[in-house]
């Protein structure tokens, strides 16, 4: 009985390593799908001035070395506060995520969008795919609206940080692509590398609660 909730969590990480995969195989040797140029120009052509500084907030956020301080901060209130297994695991798989990621782009090695074809807000050096934004705010926030729920009596107020905290997970794909940095599919990369790392950070600290 007790391995059955194991092996569903791997089941659950295997649902979304193979469409990791795949997506990795086509943008090594796909510079950009029709879909993603579709996408990102409905996004850039949304008239709203609100629309645009929210994007450009939450792009923000993620650049260095305003995400180095947000985890950092996290990590040292978890570890003020008594709570030092979530401070050491939450800094370290969001390294180890962005390491991955990191990684993935050397091999994938596809190119960021052009400003032939969209409008580009910055130019980066490094490469596309996966989108490393997606990928921290996914492991990030989401392991942060986990343990929100861990253990804890649900209230509205409870739900109210919730949506906070799923705000940037949700909104951060979509600023990317507005911005003309990534292309859809770098952000859906970003995002199944993060629910993979969140899968895997959560396995790891219900482990060692004795949670399996």
């Amino acid at each position: 009985m007790k391995s059955a909730p194991k092996k569903n969590c791997i089941n659950h990480s295997s649902t979304f390593i193979l469409p990791l995969i795949i997506v990795s195989l086509l943008s090594t040797f796909i510079p950009y799908f029709k879909i993603d140029l579709l996408i990102t120009k409905a996004i850039q052509d949304v008239p709203s001035h609100f629309f645009s500084k929210t994007m450009w907030f939450v792009s923000t956020i993620g650049n260095i070395p305003y995400i180095i301080i947000i985890v950092a901060a996290t990590c040292l209130l978890f570890y003020i506060f008594n709570q030092k297994k979530e401070a050491v695991l939450l800094s370290l798989t969001t390294v180890g995520s962005v390491l991955s990621g990191s990684l993935i782009k050397t091999l994938v090695d596809r190119p960021r969008p052009s400003e032939d074809l969209v409008q580009v807000s910055a130019w980066l050096s490094d490469k596309s795919f996966p989108s490393n934004h997606t990928l921290v705010f996914t492991l990030f926030f989401g392991f942060l609206l986990y343990l929100l729920f861990y253990k804890q009596k649900r209230t509205i107020l409870h739900f109210l940080f919730a949506l906070i905290l799923f705000f940037p997970i949700a909104t951060i794909g979509l600023s990317r692509i507005y911005l003309g940095v990534h292309w859809a599919s770098d952000v859906l990369g970003g995002y199944l590398l993060g629910i993979i790392w969140l899968i895997f950070t959560i396995r790891l600290y219900n482990s060692y609660h004795g949670k399996r």
